[in-house]
């Protein structure tokens, strides 16, 4: 096949017959030009996607972030549809490899997301959980780093979300979600004067953010540890900060140093996204 764009040295996306694909392998893009053969020989994971808005948010994401992430998340997929034997949104595939690429960064930087729900999701989502479980070797043998059962619950939340079809009903409590989403983007965006672009990668970490942060809302303890690095990003972004505060006050809630650190930095990224 031709290739169409060059992602990196090891991905590109070719195309046949009208259809999309990208091809991840070790050096599949390296010192080629659109136009030129693709070497199928040098393949190592396919990614074929139906929906033309996830296939620009993966490509987007392909561009910014190594390999490696996308190669687990596909990994970690796999495994999950086979245990879970149900269809899974392929809008998984960029939500996935974004939280991979974050967690690891964040676990250099000393930071986890702690998940409130880990253990209603252990009894009420086992299944998920197991996989998210299974999950944590995979990640421990390609980035050696070892997590905690949180962070199988946090993997268990993405598979959770991505196992809801187009169809579902809409209830009484997701319409007061959407709400307070749609409040709290209203709010980033007249605070800080910017647009926020809703095809952008900071725009779905922040909703994918927002969604896991309601349901920890109602868990979440008022006597957790101070963070330190809280204060340096209130130096380093106050506006974001004081967008955080607005926040804050619209919900009446008082949130963790970690939460507040968390929604800052990405507040952060909207902004900087403008």
């Amino acid at each position: 096949m031709k290739i169409k764009k060059i992602l990196n040295n090891n991905a590109v996306l070719v195309g046949k017959n009208g259809r999309d694909f990208i091809w991840i392998g070790t050096g599949l893009g390296f010192q080629k030009k659109p136009g030129q053969l693709a070497d199928e020989s040098k393949i190592e994971k396919v990614f074929v996607l139906q929906k033309k808005a996830t296939i620009n948010r993966l490509l987007a994401l392909l561009e910014a972030t190594p390999i490696d992430y996308a190669a687990l998340a596909d990994d970690i997929i796999s495994l999950a549809k086979k245990e879970l034997k149900s269809q899974l949104s392929e809008a998984l595939y960029v939500s996935l490899t974004d939280h991979l690429y974050n967690l690891v960064k964040l676990h250099e930087q000393g930071l986890l997301i702690h998940n409130k729900l880990s253990w209603e999701i252990k009894k009420f989502y086992p299944k998920e959980f197991d996989v998210g479980k299974k999950a944590l070797t995979l990640i421990e043998a390609k980035f050696g780093i070892t997590l905690e059962d949180d962070e199988a619950g946090n993997l268990a939340m993405h598979l959770i979300n991505a196992q809801l079809t187009d169809t579902i009903e809409v209830t009484e409590d997701v319409q007061k979600l959407s709400k307070k989403i749609r409040d709290i983007l209203a709010l980033v965006r007249m605070h800080n004067k910017i647009e926020i672009n809703e095809d952008s990668l900071a725009f779905d970490r922040f909703v994918t953010h927002l969604r896991f942060f309601f349901k920890r809302l109602d868990t979440m303890s008022r006597n957790e540890k101070s963070n330190p690095l809280l204060l340096h990003c209130i130096e380093q972004y106050p506006s974001a900060y004081s967008t955080m505060d607005l926040i804050e006050k619209y919900l009446n809630v008082k949130l963790t140093d970690d939460e507040q650190l968390y929604l800052i930095l990405h507040i952060q990224k909207l902004i900087e996204n403008d």
